[in-house]
C-alpha cells in the first residue's frame, strides 16, 4: 500500500488531500472538540500539518503520539508549534515529551494503511493504535484515501473507528457496524 500511496503526483495527492479537509470540515461542523491527537504524518500518507495548524489556530489543543517501542506503550503529548517535534530512533516525528500529557482528547484521528467501510485497519503492525483505542473513550476518525479502502483481516483484538474520511465521502462506520451490513 505505501508503494501504491507512493506512486500519486504531487498535483495529484495535493488535490486528494484538499478535498478529505474539506470533508473534515463538513463533519467537525457544529461539533466542538477541545482537544484533538493527531499522528504527525509521514511524506506517504495525508500531510496532516495542514489540519494541526487549523486546529491550533482555532484554540483547540492538539496532541501527537510518542511510542515506547519496547513497552509498545503510545502516548500523546501537546503539540503546540512546528519547533517542538523531533524525531525518534525510528525517524518518525513525534512531540517534545516535557509537553502535557493527554490521552483522552476528545477526538483521535487515527492514522492507517487498508481500512475496510467498517472502519476496521491495518496499521503498521506495531498494534499501538490497539492497545491505546482500549483505553480510549472519545471519538474516532481516520482520514484516507479511497484508494486505501480494502480487505482487512480482523482480529480479535483489532477496533474499528467510528468514522471514515475521504475524498469523495464520510462514512459513518459505527453505523455501519451496528445495522450489520
Amino acid at each position: 500500500m505505501i508503494s501504491k500511496l507512493n506512486r500519486f503526483s504531487s498535483a495529484e495527492k495535493l488535490n486528494k488531500e484538499s478535498s478529505i479537509y474539506k470533508n473534515l470540515e463538513v463533519f467537525l461542523n457544529g461539533k466542538n472538540f477541545k482537544s484533538v491527537g493527531i499522528v504527525l504524518s509521514m511524506s506517504h500518507e495525508l500531510d496532516t500539518w495542514p489540519i494541526i495548524d487549523t486546529f491550533i489556530g482555532s484554540g483547540v489543543k492538539v496532541y501527537g503520539p510518542k511510542c515506547d517501542y519496547k513497552t509498545k506503550d503510545m502516548n500523546f503529548y501537546e503539540i503546540r508549534s512546528r519547533n517542538e517535534i523531533s524525531t525518534d530512533e525510528k525517524n518518525i516525528l513525534i512531540p517534545d515529551s516535557s509537553n502535557d500529557l493527554n490521552n483522552q482528547m476528545d477526538l483521535l484521528i487515527v492514522p492507517g494503511l487498508i481500512f475496510n467501510e467498517e472502519g476496521f485497519r491495518t496499521g503498521y503492525g506495531g498494534g499501538f493504535y490497539d492497545r491505546f483505542l482500549e483505553k480510549y473513550f472519545g471519538e474516532t476518525v481516520s482520514l484516507l484515501f479511497d484508494e486505501q479502502f480494502g480487505d482487512v483481516i480482523v482480529e480479535s483484538h483489532d477496533l474499528p473507528v467510528d468514522i471514515l474520511i475521504t475524498p469523495t465521502k464520510i462514512i459513518n462506520a459505527k453505523e455501519i457496524r451496528k445495522d450489520g451490513k
